[in-house]
């Protein structure tokens, strides 16, 4: 899913969910997991949105370098 959102790697993408779960303290699971219920039109917890927008970004901006 992150792969669909960020066009990365596996592993970069990997990178960016235990980026997120670190800066939000919410474990992995969970943040995946919130990931995958937003195909099930459940919102994205607001700390996990926030912290996903933000390694998106440092994701993006790494690209560029």
């Amino acid at each position: 899913m992150v792969m669909a959102l960020a066009p990365c790697s596996s592993e970069r993408a990997w990178d960016l969910l235990v980026d997120v779960s670190q800066h939000c303290n919410i474990k992995l699971r969970d943040v995946a997991a919130a990931l995958v219920a937003t195909t099930k039109d459940r919102m994205l917890p607001e700390p996990i949105q926030r912290e996903l927008r933000r390694a998106l970004r440092r994701l993006h901006a790494a690209d560029r370098r």
